[in-house]
């Protein structure tokens, strides 16, 4: 019977999605303007990511445009190549194709494909190609042949230009090859076709080394500060907390589910252990003594929900596993379609309204140049007002550090000598060579951002 409701369930959850996207007054999150910003400047590496979205994204709006709904469809249709991968995985470990279809329609009612159905992330992409890889591994165990290592490559390669946490697989690999004394036979005894392996994914991912070469590494110096291990404060509370959401991630039905059913691990259960625990303790050890982003583990939930999936056969938990995760997805939507006034919709409501209002803000009725202190509204803004013919330029004096991609591709020369208005503050631009004054000018509401930023025009003498 679950089986039955499992497809139309999954169309309806698309349409309501469309529906809310038509509907919402909500706007793109600061991180997808800069994705988006970024695709506009196609290159082979950005600040704090790779590239591989950025081009996707180009290649998609030169298609089917920039539009908010249009972009917002972008991850459920990744979605459904990642839940088709799924149902790769799981006829690999073993299911039969009943079975693993229903799998994979599963996968896309879980919570966290829900929220992130949602949100345009270098998670997408990581996901999709990491579950190729995962499947790639398992098909090489049963065929060894050149295209099956050279696609394991190519997948784990294109996973690297996705997100640079697939070197999780690649930690998790060398694991495997350390405790499984099967695997490590089978690895040794096909050196020559992992060392392919390895080969392609270096051929592909070499451009982006090179372009982090020529700009000094700044994406693992922006790793370094993301991982903050200079502030140490230990606490357990933050701890368990990821681990509650991981668990409400991936539906605490099935997981119960999964618990409950599991037995004696059989070979394709401990590949799937291998490629998800390490990367739960890795995270959460981070959690404890910094901070971690429930997304950080993000990988990890592949291989969980296949396993779970395989070992739950509780005809009760998986139809509450399916009525928990439906009805969340189907809140959500309705809640974004509503536009519903929560704080957790904070950061992605007004920004076109405060664009609009900055963009008519000016004494003279006419801007065509705008400086922008913060990193997420410099994207915000430039998506907003992506039809206006506006220069936008990021605060940064030459030999500072660098803290955005921005400052990189759009800095405030210091000897520009035209008008422009400034959000942030005026210590922002001193070290300005041109004499200016400064006027403070009425500063919009600014409830999306934690931060706010004082607006002035900034009228060169």
């Amino acid at each position: 019977m679950l089986n039955k409701i499992l497809l139309p369930s999954a169309i309806i959850l698309l349409l309501l999605k469309i529906a809310a996207l038509n509907f919402t007054t909500f706007n793109l999150f600061g991180d997808e303007a800069q994705y988006w910003l970024w695709s506009k400047n196609i290159d082979f590496g950005y600040f704090s990511k790779p590239p591989f979205l950025s081009w996707i994204i180009r290649v998609y709006t030169e298609i089917l445009g920039s539009s908010f709904v249009s972009l917002k469809l972008l991850p459920s249709l990744v979605y459904l190549l990642i839940a088709w991968s799924i149902y790769g995985l799981l006829i690999n470990a073993g299911l039969n194709k009943k079975d693993s279809f229903a799998g994979c329609l599963i996968f896309l009612f879980i919570p966290a494909v829900s929220f992130s159905s949602f949100i345009i992330s270098t998670d997408l992409f990581l996901l999709l190609f990491w579950t190729l890889s995962l499947n790639q591994l398992i098909k090489i165990n049963i065929e060894q042949s050149l295209k099956n290592f050279i696609l394991l490559g190519i997948f784990l390669g294109l996973g690297f230009l996705s997100k640079y946490a697939v070197i999780y697989f690649i930690i998790c690999l060398f694991i495997f090859i350390l405790l499984d004394q099967r695997f490590r036979r089978f690895f040794l005894d096909n050196l020559s076709g992992f060392g392919l392996t390895f080969l392609s994914m270096f051929i592909i991912i070499v451009p982006n080394i090179i372009w982090n070469f020529n700009n000094d590494w700044i994406t693992l110096q922006h790793t370094s500060d993301n991982a903050n291990f200079a502030n140490i404060e230990i606490d357990f509370i933050r701890g368990l907390e990821f681990l509650l959401i991981q668990v409400l991630m991936l539906g605490p039905f099935i997981v119960l589910g999964g618990l409950i059913g599991f037995k004696k691990r059989d070979y394709i259960q401990k590949i799937f252990l291998i490629f998800s625990i390490p990367i739960i303790l890795i995270v959460l050890v981070e959690a404890i003594i910094v901070r971690a982003n429930a997304n950080w583990a993000a990988p990890a939930l592949i291989s969980l929900f296949s396993l779970l999936y395989i070992r739950i056969n509780n005809s009760f938990l998986k139809i509450a596993n399916f009525i928990f995760n439906f009805t969340v997805c189907f809140v959500l939507f309705v809640m974004i379609g509503m536009s519903y006034p929560s704080k957790i919709f904070d950061r992605i409501s007004g920004i076109n309204d405060y664009a609009l209002k900055i963009y008519g803000n000016s004494s003279n009725g006419v801007i065509k140049n705008v400086v922008v202190s913060d990193r997420l509204l410099f994207s915000s803004l430039n998506f907003e007002l992506r039809d206006k013919d506006i220069n936008f330029y990021m605060p940064h004096r030459e030999g500072d550090k660098i803290t955005n991609h921005f400052k990189i591709v759009s800095p405030l020369k210091k000897n520009i000598n035209e008008n422009f208005t400034l959000i942030g503050s005026p210590s922002d631009i001193n070290y300005l060579e041109n004499e200016y004054k400064v006027l403070k000018i009425n500063s919009p509401d600014q409830k999306f951002t934690k931060r706010k930023l004082d607006v002035y025009e900034v009228v060169f003498e």
